[in-house]
């Protein structure tokens, strides 16, 4: 657990130094974290008792000057199907897999949907991935303490370039935050039918749970951020196999 202690010591000594351009939100108790859909390992518990959130100030309100803020999110609403402004977002949870298969930690101005992979079984929490409106995801990194890792590094970097100015800060650590998904390769998916005659058992195993209109694509030896495109004339619902290292994509339906 000494990553786990060092990194949120990086965080609470981040938040301490920004003179409030970082807060961290309150750990999360266990009878919480009970309630979710997957069970939550201990690792990942000894972080969330200790931090929240992470909330990252982008500019100040025109009504009373305050600091605007942008939320990481570790009991986002999201994942109990309350979308922002309290509309259903359920459909959101079902495109990123279906509740317990994932747990959503951020919601970027952008449109972009930010979830940690979780096996259904185990609980254990993997890579990080994020999608859009549209039929693109990314990896963001390969594990939650890595992300939540780079978060910090960015923010505390910021927060000395930044010299208590919101601006500079927001614009330094968005820079720095999302320049490994800027650089990232993008990876080619692959027709479940193609895949289904891989010489890889792993890639014709999870070929064969999907449909004839499903894809995948395989990130085992790709390090990093990584993006995928599925060329799907309708938007589609996302999955994860393989401990979160083979994505797959079925196509959805256009509903009314």
């Amino acid at each position: 657990m000494s990553g786990t202690q060092s990194l949120i010591g990086l965080l609470r000594e981040t938040a301490e130094e920004s003179d409030g351009l970082v807060e961290l939100r309150p750990g999360l108790s266990d009878a919480r974290m009970d309630t979710w859909a997957a069970p939550v390992p201990e690792e990942i518990r000894v972080l969330l008792r200790a931090v929240g959130g992470i909330r990252i100030a982008f500019g100040r309100s025109r009504t009373d000057g305050g600091y605007l803020f942008t939320d990481i999110d570790f009991d986002e609403p999201l994942n109990e199907g309350k979308a922002p402004g309290g509309g259903d977002g359920s459909w959101y949870v079902e495109r990123a897999g279906g509740p317990g298969t994932h747990h959503f930690v951020h919601l970027d101005s952008a449109g972009g949907f930010v979830y940690v992979d979780v096996d259904r079984e185990t609980g254990a929490w993997g890579p990080v991935f994020t999608f859009s409106d549209e039929n693109d995801t990314q990896r963001l990194a390969e594990s939650p303490h890595a992300w939540i890792r780079r978060t910090a590094e960015s923010l505390r970097d910021a927060v000395r370039e930044a010299d208590a100015d919101v601006r500079r800060f927001s614009s330094a650590f968005e820079d720095s935050w999302r320049e490994p998904e800027e650089s990232g390769p993008d990876v080619l998916p692959v027709s479940a039918a193609d895949a289904r005659t891989s010489t890889d058992p792993v890639i014709r195993s999870v070929a064969a749970a999907l449909p004839d209109d499903g894809a995948l694509v395989d990130l085992r030896d790709v390090t990093g951020c990584a993006q995928v495109i599925f060329q799907f004339p309708e938007e589609c619902r996302f999955g994860r196999a393989h401990g979160g290292t083979v994505i797959t994509a079925v196509p959805l339906p256009y509903e009314n």
